[in-house]
């Protein structure tokens, strides 16, 4: 299964669970760095355990500003409900599959085996 897109700001609380950890893509329709990207965090989503969820900063502004994301792509780690890491897109670049791989190795995702 892919990553779930979250379209309310009660939705993406309920996603972040006591004892779990939760990969959180925040990105823009508009975005050519996220539009490439995606296909990258939908894989990785599909390929192992842990939550995945997308939020449309278009649509969920409010949680842009809650989690001060300045660039998009961005992906943050939950733990515990709490945010633990996170890995900012560069402007004019976004992120890469390489990195998004070594951001999950480093948060030790479960059911990834790391």
């Amino acid at each position: 299964m892919g990553a779930r897109t979250i379209k309310t700001r009660e939705g993406f609380d309920s996603e972040l669970k006591p004892g779990e950890g939760c990969f959180a893509l925040f990105y823009s329709a508009w975005c050519p760095f996220c539009t490439s990207f995606m296909a990258a965090y939908d894989g990785e989503a599909k390929a192992g355990g842990g939550a995945y969820i997308k939020v449309c900063t278009d649509d969920l502004p409010e949680l842009e500003d809650r989690f001060s994301v300045e660039v998009v792509p961005t992906v943050l780690y939950f733990k515990d409900g709490k945010l633990a890491r996170r890995l900012d897109g560069v402007l004019g670049r976004g992120l890469s599959a390489d990195g998004l791989r070594a951001f999950v190795a480093a948060c030790a995702a479960p059911g990834k085996g790391r």
